[in-house]
């Protein structure tokens, strides 16, 4: 503990290599991913339409956010009186409006890479600020550590991002209430249940139509920061690469050998 103190020294340069820049972009970059991610949120909404134009449309609304468990969120209920005065079926397991879909594992996961290359982002740098001593000593261990972290790193954010990526597409399958609200006779959105010929099982029901689709801007763009942080991490490990005794000793190496073949 002693000589590590004792090795401690203000050294700005080290960002200004590439390893310490593109440390600082990760560390920005990583933010960015998790902070865009869970600030996400938009709607979806359907209105139930009658026949009978006397009678009240019904205006079916749910916010979808982070963790985005939608199938967690709040049922619409119709109180004592279903839309349209329509009588549900006995084999009608929720007459209430219920959602879908439940993409908390991909968005968890993906926010988790972006905290935890972000504080290690602080740890590193913290490293190649103060103690760059002990960063470039003989024993090399500190940028094998470096090398081997920032490796799984960007593994994770690979997988992280294409999962979050392939969540996304199911919350935006969801958030278009025309791929789920016609579907299902005795659950989620039983009033609007078609058949096969594209008729409405309850006959007082009108039309049954999405008023809201949601709106993925910022989703998206959390998905390209998170393949972009992929990149970079990959890109890093290069110069860790170099830093490390490995590749000393494989420069050692070869340096021998071209003396050993050299006849002068």
């Amino acid at each position: 503990m002693e000589s590590v103190t004792s090795n401690r020294q203000l050294d700005m340069e080290a960002l200004k290599e590439p390893r310490g820049f593109l440390r600082c972009l990760q560390w920005f970059f990583a933010m960015l991913a998790f902070a865009t991610c869970c600030d996400f949120s938009t709607k979806l909404g359907f209105d139930i339409v009658c026949k009978d134009n006397s009678q009240a449309t019904t205006m079916v609304t749910t916010d979808i956010t982070y963790p985005f468990s939608i199938d967690h969120n709040p049922p619409f209920k119709f109180g004592d009186s279903p839309p349209c005065g329509i009588k549900f079926g006995p084999k009608v397991k929720d007459q209430d409006i219920t959602f879908p879909g439940d993409f908390s594992s991909d968005a968890q996961f993906f926010v988790f890479t972006g905290v935890i290359t972000w504080l290690y982002c602080f740890a590193s740098i913290a490293v190649y600020v103060f103690y760059s001593s002990n960063y470039s000593d003989e024993q090399k261990n500190y940028p094998k550590v470096d090398f081997v972290i920032t490796a799984l790193l960007a593994f994770f954010w690979l997988a992280g991002s294409s999962a979050w990526a392939n969540g996304l597409n199911g919350i935006k399958q969801v958030s278009d209430p025309d791929n789920w609200i016609f579907t299902s006779q005795y659950e989620t959105a039983a009033a609007c249940f078609k058949t096969t010929n594209d008729t409405y099982v309850y006959t007082k029901i009108g039309e049954c139509h999405a008023t809201s689709r949601g709106h993925f801007g910022g989703a998206n763009v959390s998905v390209l920061f998170g393949f972009l942080n992929f990149f970079l991490w990959a890109s890093n490990l290069w110069f860790l690469y170099k830093e490390t005794g490995w590749y000393k000793a494989k420069q050692d190496q070869a340096n021998l050998g071209n003396v050993e073949t050299d006849p002068y």
